[in-house]
């Protein structure tokens, strides 16, 4: 029968390598490595707002010792991850309430941008379009109480092009970067006593990020691209070389309304999904009804295999649910719901409103699980209920499956 030994310099090379191949009948000869044989899980990101993803450690042979690769880091989950948190909650940044969705901007310098919809500070003002910088380097699963305020106050993020106007509201949709710069939808609201809620939709436009200003820049009426008919803006994905942005416009089917895609280039030059093709038409007219959604906002989000998720809620609704399709173009098909929303149990009316999926908190060694931020309402007074308790109505953050 053949023997097999290991001369010394066989010996020092398989201690390196951690095997070896011998002519033993082919087989390979495991051996422990001198880092041991259970490596840490590393993460590395390549964008603030995009999903981290989950990388292999390197045993560093002089000092025994596993190391994570260059721009990586240890991978850490919170031990004990809330089923629902309130984020920034804590006391030092000055928050009363914090209302409606929380949409991301991703910025030229790499931060991710979070935008508080509606905040009541503790000194009785209401501030809109708040920018908290969202802390990618906390453990998994951790619930973000406290956070860095764009500017270092409680102060608007955005600001209209040519002068603020009191008279009009800017809505933050989301962002994305694509050609190497940042582009953020947004809508354009006019306050309107004689309107149902308040406000006269007034269309939607492409804003930008301005480094020096550290804002975003949105246009007024004047450069507004689309009309509230078509309403595009509720959702954008980046696929290739094009953003998708979805537009659910009137008119409504009970609580959801039909959603148009179009396909914008790094230029902003936009064109409809027709069913067929793509045109250049800017009319609802135009374009196919590729799925459907509640109010305003909604996400869309790369799945497992190349997919696509849509997350959203209906009119005043209380369960957060999905569509999923192979390409934006469709087809999308229902899928089950990932769960009812964190609502307060004293209130038969409140609904939940503006799911925003949060790639950047998404932990990479849980497939499937979703961090999602939503905001709370009321068909009921809500302004009391909010001031009678506060946390009832506090925007939600929840990871879901």
């Amino acid at each position: 029968m053949r023997s097999c030994s290991f001369s010394a310099l066989g010996s020092a090379l398989a201690s390196v390598l951690g095997f070896v191949a011998l002519g033993c009948g082919g087989r390979v000869l495991p051996l422990e490595t001198p880092c041991g044989d259970a490596p840490p899980q590393c993460i590395a990101r390549t964008d603030a707002c995009g999903a981290a993803t989950a990388v292999d450690a390197k045993c560093d042979v002089a000092t025994s010792t596993w190391v994570c690769p260059a721009s990586s880091t240890p991978y850490v989950r919170a031990p004990d991850s809330p089923a629902a948190c309130l984020p920034f909650h804590d006391a030092s940044l000055g928050i009363a309430q914090l209302g409606g969705s929380l949409s991301r901007v991703p910025l030229d310098d790499g931060r991710c941008l979070w935008i508080g919809e509606s905040i009541s500070s503790t000194t009785g003002q209401t501030v809109r379009n708040v920018g908290f910088v969202a802390d990618t380097t906390a453990p998994f699963g951790t619930c973000p109480t406290r956070a860095t305020l764009l500017g270092g106050s409680l102060a608007p993020a955005v600001a209209i092009e040519g002068g603020d106007d009191p008279s009009l509201l800017v809505q933050i949709d989301g962002g994305y970067r694509l050609g190497g710069t940042t582009h953020v939808l947004y809508r354009l609201f006019r306050y309107d006593a004689t309107a149902t809620f308040g406000v006269t939709n007034l269309g939607t436009g492409v804003g930008r990020w301005d480094p020096s200003t550290q804002r975003i820049v949105v246009g007024g009426p004047s450069s507004l691209r689309w009309s509230p008919n078509l309403n595009l803006g509720d959702a954008s994905v980046v696929s290739g070389s094009d953003a998708y942005v979805l537009g659910c416009h009137p008119p409504y089917d009970f609580l959801s309304e039909p959603c148009a895609l179009a396909r914008l280039d790094a230029s902003d030059s936009s064109q409809l999904f027709t069913g067929a093709g793509w045109t250049s038409s800017t009319s609802v007219a135009a374009s196919a009804t590729v799925t459907s959604s509640g109010p305003w906002i909604s996400s869309l989000v790369p799945s497992p295999g190349g997919a696509l998720t849509h997350v959203y809620v209906v009119g005043f609704g209380g369960t957060v649910q999905r569509h999923a399709a192979p390409a934006p173009e469709g087809p999308w098909t229902d899928g089950p719901d990932l769960g009812a929303c964190d609502l307060p149990a004293d209130d038969p009316h409140a609904f939940c409103a503006g799911p925003v999926v949060h790639p950047e908190l998404a932990d990479p060694t849980r497939a499937g699980e979703l961090p999602i931020t939503y905001g709370i309402g009321t068909t009921a007074d809500q302004t009391s209920r909010a001031a009678a308790n506060p946390d009832a109505y506090w925007t939600r953050l929840v990871w879901m499956r």
